[in-house]
């Protein structure tokens, strides 16, 4: 190639989407093609700059939101049709959050969905994460590609640690807007038998107690405040898996509501619950090394239907076992490896939990794994195999630089 392509990527952020879906895939990009594409990574980027823009070959983003849209898809038409800037839009959620989202009033007010939608019609191409959400997109632009969330293995937090421990680990590791999926499992511990309770550890992982919360002072203003604990989604969550603390000790109780981060309680082993604290986003992985199952409760409407499967690869990643909701991006990768009539699947890499089991077979598909652990090593070495090619960085960093190259020859 004669010239390189440029390309710019404006991250929205540094941790989370912007490093899973704009900064991790453009540095892959230039280490395996920087002989081909000039990669430039920069945040905050001004959209009204047309001299900067300009210069460009491809410009990539993930869903802006700036202040003024209507000038933002005005400079994006002159790019496009005067200087033959291409533009790559990149979505991952669904932009319609639903109305037991904590974020829907404020989506409403503020006209995002909308927006959304706008610039998904005036764009060269869309990529998304699975082809569920593609679908979807396609009612706005025809021209979608699914470049899949990947993993890259030589990063520090995605290499397993190998913690041997006696009891079996059933986690979780989601963030703090999964209150609608957990309450999912309203009762799942309280039907556990305690000899299976004795066996097993529930772990919670994530657990966060910072952030702030509006409230409405004497004049009506809208005001914000720190969160308390006890008004945190964690706290919810907490209280969910411990059936209201019931299936911990008394002691144990008391000593979790002194929120002491990363504190060690005195002979925890015999708990049959743990929290783990939140992490830097560049550990985040690592939570995956204190569990041994990845307990992933979805609930059904559009949102979660469009979402990623990156908790079944980070799973596969780590060998670990993982029993789902069975439905959306759940279904894409995963086999159930209990059949019915309760056979054993050998190629099967997850448990699934049809919507109408929720009641009882998230408790079920425990104590299955518990007096058959060697289910566990089928669903968790079958899963390893699955996603460890599939969804390694370098696969879909290739699927990328084709989709670059496709786009400067049109």
């Amino acid at each position: 190639m004669d010239k390189k392509i440029k390309v710019l990527a404006i991250p929205p952020d540094f941790t989370g989407v912007g490093y899973f879906r704009c900064i991790a895939p453009h540095k892959r990009l230039h280490k395996l093609f920087g002989d081909e594409l000039d990669i430039t990574i920069k945040h905050d980027i001004d959209f009204g700059d047309i001299e900067y823009l300009k210069d460009y070959d491809i410009v990539f983003f993930n869903r802006p939101l700036v202040p003024n849209m209507e000038h933002f898809f005005s400079c994006i038409k002159t790019l496009q049709k005067e200087y033959n800037v291409k533009f790559v839009y990149d979505i991952d959620d669904y932009w319609d959050l639903g109305q037991g989202h904590p974020g829907y009033g404020a989506q409403k007010r503020l006209g995002h969905d909308t927006m959304i939608k706008k610039s998904l019609e005036i764009m060269d191409v869309v990529t998304t994460t699975t082809d569920i959400f593609a679908e979807k997109i396609r009612k706005y632009n025809k021209n979608v590609i699914v470049l899949p969330n990947a993993i890259d293995p030589e990063e520090e937090q995605f290499k397993p640690i190998d913690k041997p421990y006696d009891k079996i680990r059933f986690g979780f590791v989601m963030g703090a807007q999964h209150i609608r999926d957990m309450e999912l499992l309203v009762g799942m511990t309280n039907r556990l038998p305690k000899d299976i309770l004795d066996k097993i550890e529930i772990v919670l992982c994530g657990f966060d107690l910072r952030g702030t919360m509006e409230y409405y002072d004497i004049d009506g203003k809208i005001k914000t405040r720190p969160i308390l604990p006890h008004e945190t989604p964690w706290y919810a969550y907490e209280a969910i898996l411990t059936d209201g603390y019931k299936i911990v000790s008394e002691p144990y109780a008391k000593w979790l509501m002194t929120n002491v981060p990363d504190g060690e309680y005195p002979n925890r082993e015999m708990e049959c619950y743990r929290r783990q604290w939140t992490k830097p986003v560049n550990e985040y992985a690592t939570h995956y090394n204190e569990i041994d199952v990845l307990l992933a409760p979805l609930c059904e409407c559009d949102f979660n239907e469009c979402k990623s499967q990156l908790k079944v690869i980070e799973a596969g990643f780590f060998n670990k076992g993982i029993i789902a909701s069975n439905y959306g991006p759940y279904t894409i990768d995963l086999e159930n490896v209990i059949e019915k009539g309760g056979a054993i699947n050998p190629n099967g890499n997850a448990i699934l939990i049809d919507t109408s089991k929720n009641h009882k077979g998230w408790a079920k598909a425990i104590e299955k794994i518990v007096k058959n652990p060697e289910i566990l090593e089928t669903m968790r070495n079958n899963l390893n195999k699955t996603v460890v090619e599939k969804y390694h960085i370098d696969n879909v960093t290739k699927q990328r630089y084709e989709l670059y190259k496709k786009l400067m020859t049109e």
